[in-house]
């Protein structure tokens, strides 16, 4: 089965809205037939820790049989494997917490996957779907599920709702949901029949001696963000570590590369965030040194088992499932390759990695993908390593404590210890980066291209309320019993006032171009101005898009909200199966690019917080040649285009800042830099700065 373009199909439909201010906004009205399938989907996942409450799913699934459906899939082979297991009774129970990362689960969970994926058509696959739903656990159906409509043809104009809502328990703090269902207990014990909504202030679970005493969780609004988990979450579930081109016969242009630059960006904008807070940048992670701060989640896991707590001056210790050791022996093997310029495939030849592809060799090392050209010996380093640091508490097992939150994708990024292993794996790609020639003035200049000025509006930063529905969390009696009641957790969370920005270029050609634009510290945490080779590490991609210049001066007037690095919030499940039933009744019309829209940086977080009044930044802008076509995915920069489509940018992706710099041969004219402050307002009118 090919996606060609699942990933671009579901993002470039509404793409030329994106590419600076050079076409109408398209709008594309979604087909019924497409609507009807995704009401169907997202209705699997409603109260999925329940047994299904949609009886005409419920009566599907209890009639569809598989063995007497086998040749309604591509792939028998799967379809008798997936029975095998299931008549053994091995799978993991319902109730039980999944983890991708434990070879047993992985295995099971790829098998319901290829079920779904190998099913010859819709029908087949909503069928299995239904039958599937109430028969496997609740968490290996999600993800199998997530995965599949990712990658089957029939679903690129098909996203599901967001997953802080279908599994709210690895997003809203313990506290929080108890209320939740404490309310609806009270709420199920009174006989009136009247639609309520009740709110929850859901906070960051704080409190002003917590952040004075472990300063790290003055980076809440950052870590325990909901977009930023849920844009790291559904990266790997777009591009599994476990899926291969031999079994799939799908490819990832430049995955190895894409793998390093999410990282890197993600820990780049966290050092930003601490800098601007007035914290240092993050430690790398010594496994000789006890961690000085613990880490408190706040969460209980759906079973009713808490989250464990990492303590205070932590030592990374062995775990049953796997060694220090063996982390450290990756490690080595990767600085092996680093110092020697090649890695051993399979068969015990060598391959360079300092030619072409050299890079994206080197990143599925690390990345741990099964593409990887030695997974044996190299291993998965960056998965192990977060496996290894969610066992704090019982690493033995010895009382049966759960892992961390740094053993789920969901999760990882709420822990500051993450960041620390992010900066020891970002360390080797670094090692890996200076064994390259620094870029050239010719590699770095545009002939004949100059930008002569750069503007912004001002920059402001404010906290907002944000309403997660909590429908996921408690039990109903029917759909029409939890259509009754709607319990919500309003958290507050970080945005900014949208801006514009005005490029002003001369050229002495026409010619198409790439617009790269990125945001870094003028200051250290010491108040030092930094200089060009040191802000390097924390430049922040904001925005990067193609245009094309003519002759003479242009002017391009770009709104911030159209950068291809970050996505807008996602509709809540009641909003998507309310403007479905409109749609299916003809009362409204449902856009493409409502439904379509499925992985990206979260739009809010474009800018960081302040911790004064304002602060000084460098807004940094290039023009670079471009060849590659003028409409592109919204989120490429931030997200890839998924499946077997070329990557529209040939230069290497945090370009010019992923080499190290020297002053002297560094600045051109086709960049500029500018210094522009960064306001937080605390409440009030924002244009009141």
């Amino acid at each position: 089965m090919k996606t060609a373009a699942a990933f671009l199909a579901l993002l470039a439909l509404a793409a030329s809205a994106h590419v600076a201010p050079q076409g109408p906004y398209k709008k594309v009205v979604a087909e019924k037939e497409i609507l009807k399938q995704q009401k169907g989907l997202v209705q699997l996942l409603v109260r999925v820790h329940q047994p299904n409450l949609y009886l005409e799913q419920k009566s599907i699934g209890d009639q569809w049989n598989l063995e007497a459906n086998l040749d309604k899939y591509n792939d028998v082979k799967v379809v008798k494997k997936y029975i095998t297991m299931w008549k053994r009774n091995t799978l993991l129970p319902r109730g039980e917490i999944f983890s991708i990362l434990r070879d047993y689960q992985m295995e099971e969970a790829v098998a319901l996957f290829d079920l779904f994926y190998f099913a010859k058509d819709f029908d087949t696959f909503y069928k299995t779907a239904c039958w599937a739903r109430d028969r496997v656990n609740e968490g290996v159906f999600v993800y199998a599920l997530q995965v599949a409509v990712l990658h089957r043809d029939d679903c690129k104009q098909i996203t599901l709702p967001p997953i802080f809502e279908i599994m709210p328990h690895f997003f809203i703090d313990a506290k929080t949901i108890q209320q939740a269902v404490e309310a609806r207990m009270i709420y199920a014990g009174k006989s009136t029949q009247e639609t309520r909504t009740i709110i929850i202030p859901s906070n960051y679970s704080r409190t002003p001696y917590m952040r004075k005493a472990n300063p790290e969780y003055l980076m809440a609004p950052f870590t325990e963000d909901l977009g930023l988990n849920a844009y790291y979450a559904y990266f790997h579930v777009l591009y599994p570590f476990w899926m291969t081109a031999e079994r799939y016969g799908h490819t990832v242009d430049r995955y190895g590369e894409l793998f390093y630059y999410v990282q890197q960006q993600i820990l780049a904008r966290y050092n930003l965030q601490r800098l601007a807070l007035g914290l240092p940048e993050v430690e790398y992670l010594n496994f000789n040194r006890p961690v000085k701060y613990g880490y408190s989640p706040m969460l209980r896991y759906p079973n009713g088992m808490e989250v464990p707590t990492r303590p205070d001056y932590y030592y990374v210790t062995d775990n049953y499932n796997f060694d220090k050791v063996n982390v450290l022996d990756y490690e080595r093997r990767i600085r092996d390759a680093i110092e020697l310029g090649y890695v051993f495939t399979k068969d015990g030849s060598k391959v360079s990695i300092y030619e072409q592809q050299g890079f994206e060799i080197f990143g599925k090392l690390i990345s741990g993908s099964y593409n990887s050209v030695n997974y044996k010996y190299y291993g998965a380093l960056y998965n192990k390593l977060r496996s290894l640091l969610a066992t704090t508490v019982d690493p033995d097992y010895t009382h049966g404590t759960l892992p961390g939150v740094t053993e789920y994708f969901l999760t990882t990024l709420r822990d500051p210890i993450y960041y620390q292993a992010c900066a020891r794996i970002d360390y080797l790609f670094r090692l890996y980066k200076t064994q390259l020639e620094r870029y050239t003035v010719e590699q770095l200049s545009f002939p004949g291209v100059r930008v002569e000025n750069v503007e912004t509006d001002k920059l402001v930063t404010y906290f907002d309320d944000f309403d997660v529905d909590l429908m996921n969390a408690y039990d109903v009696s029917s759909v029409e019993d939890g259509q009754r009641l709607k319990i919500v957790a309003r958290k507050q969370r970080l945005n900014y006032k949208p801006f514009t920005y005005k490029f002003t270029i001369n050229s002495d050609k026409t010619a198409n171009v790439m617009v790269r634009v990125f945001l870094g510290p003028k200051y250290d945490a010491a108040g030092n101005e930094m200089n060009i080779n040191e802000m390097r590490r924390y430049m922040v991609e904001l925005d990067r898009f193609p245009y094309k210049v003519t002759t003479g001066q242009t002017v391009i007037t770009r709104n911030s909200y159209d950068s291809t690095f970050t996505m807008k919030d996602r509709s809540t499940t009641w909003d998507m199966l309310r403007k479905m039933d409109n749609a299916l009744n003809n009362h409204e019309d449902m856009y493409i690019d409502e439904i379509s829209q499925f992985c990206g940086f979260p739009q809010r977080l474009l800018l960081p917080k302040v911790y004064k009044t304002s602060m000084p930044f460098v807004l940094f802008v290039m023009v670079t040649p471009y060849e590659g076509p003028m409409e592109v995915p919204q989120t490429f920069a931030s997200c890839g285009v998924g499946f077997d489509v070329k990557y529209p940018d040939t230069y290497p992706m945090g370009f010019p800042f992923d080499r190290p710099i020297k002053e002297w041969d560094f600045y051109t004219t086709n960049m500029y830099f500018k210094d522009v402050l960064i306001f937080h307002k605390k409440n009030g009118d924002l244009n009141t700065l």
